[in-house]
């Protein structure tokens, strides 16, 4: 498969947002048999008239969501459209988009969804390929939901991506797909045939005194009780302030970290959202699973940098693995709360990756509220997991 990644820094004119974007690809590119177009952009682009320019004008389907800053070979890119366009002729790509999630029988809606990416007449447990995942934030259900679903469907598929984000008003967030935008709808694109995606996924795990205790009672990305004490209560025994207007932006720096005895899985990563002081329990962005093992982490600028670093050399070092396989791009799923973290050097995350870039490789990627990726994934068997402040790396 080959690739292009290119940007258009054309926020008020779409139409020629599109132009660029079009000349540029057609420049660094000609399209095969089949190919398909992921649109990674700012929060004030008009995406759904843009993809429908690009559509129009390459003739492919294009899908992809608003993010807080998008990536390519220069590093972070803000008030941007990143667009990348895939294309092969031993690969099939299928689009397909899950609507009205906030209303009605959302796991039914995902559900048919990843069917819909199939290739005709495949059946799913014989399906190989990679399904890339633009989801809505803010919806009344986990966003475990997404990888969870898709496994009933989709049991030995690979997912990366990750929840729309925006400027941090949580308002603008919304996912494209034919020309439409949506803030309520999952869109997806499976790609099936010759790919052979590697993965890599790091957390920042700096811990403050070893306070672990056990998660003892939970109810989805609901916390009550930690160890003996209420969800509050655990937090203030490490020193925090809870009595605070935004827990979202307060804790940003101090998300939870989750794991299992005997797990052979990489610990999960869960941001804080809300506190409820009345009965002491914590909500959290992903589910936090009964019985594992919980602590609280103090993530650095540092921390940040150096979990970029190693997750890029063990993307490289995986695909070293695969020889006979020619590699073009590279897609990064970083967290927003990590940009929050950097603060006024958020592009030094961004730059981490760029400088790293094997010559003949594409870069590609966004800022996501949460993000989707395998945790583990050996001997053909796959474990997708939604993430939060994390950084995960697809090379296809």
């Amino acid at each position: 498969m080959q690739s292009a990644v290119v940007v258009s820094y054309e926020l008020d004119d779409t139409a020629e947002a599109a132009r660029e974007l079009v000349a540029a690809v057609k420049e660094r590119l000609t399209l095969k048999k089949y190919a398909a177009g992921m649109l990674l952009c700012d929060a004030d682009t008009d995406g759904a008239t843009l993809t429908r320019a690009l559509r129009d004008a390459l003739g492919i389907e294009v899908a992809g969501m608003t993010t807080l800053a998008a990536l390519n070979e220069e590093g972070r890119q803000t008030a941007a459209a990143v667009l990348t366009v895939f294309t092969a002729d031993d690969c099939l790509f299928r689009f397909a988009l899950a609507d009205s999630l906030r209303h009605g029988d959302h796991e039914r809606k995902i559900v048919e969804a990843g069917i819909r990416c199939l290739p005709q007449d495949t059946p799913a447990d014989a399906a190989r390929g990679l399904l890339l995942a633009f989801c809505p934030g803010g919806m009344p259900f986990s966003g475990d939901v997404y990888p969870d679903v898709l496994a009933r469907v989709l049991p030995n598929t690979p997912v990366i991506g990750g929840a729309a984000s925006d400027d941090y008003d949580y308002e603008r967030a919304r996912v494209f797909l034919s020309g439409e935008e949506y803030k309520d709808a999952a869109a997806f694109i499976g790609i099936w045939g010759n790919v052979k995606p590697v993965f890599s996924l790091r957390h920042v795990t700096s811990r403050f005194a070893e306070r672990i205790r056990r998660v003892t009672r939970a109810d989805g990305n609901i916390v009550y009780t930690v160890g003996d004490e209420t969800f509050v209560r655990y937090l203030e025994g490490f020193g925090l302030k809870t009595d605070v207007a935004d827990p979202l932006l307060a804790f940003t720096s101090y998300p939870m970290m989750l794991t299992r005895e005997k797990s052979e899985e990489v610990p999960l990563m869960r941001h804080i959202s809300g506190l409820n002081h009345a009965d002491g329990s914590g909500s959290f962005f992903g589910d936090v699973p009964e019985g594992a093992l919980a602590n609280m982490c103090l993530i650095t600028k540092n921390d940040i940098l150096s979990a970029c670093r190693d997750s890029m050399n063990a993307l490289l070092e995986e695909a070293t693995l695969r020889p006979d396989y020619d590699y073009s791009t590279i897609v990064c799923i970083s967290c927003c709360g990590r940009s929050i973290i950097l603060g006024a050097d958020a592009g030094a995350e961004g730059r981490v990756p760029a400088e790293m870039l094997p010559e003949g490789l594409s870069l590609t990627g966004a800022y996501c509220l949460g993000e989707i990726c395998p945790t583990l994934w050996k001997n053909g068997k796959v474990s997708n997991r939604f993430h939060n402040c994390s950084i995960a790396f697809c090379m296809l």
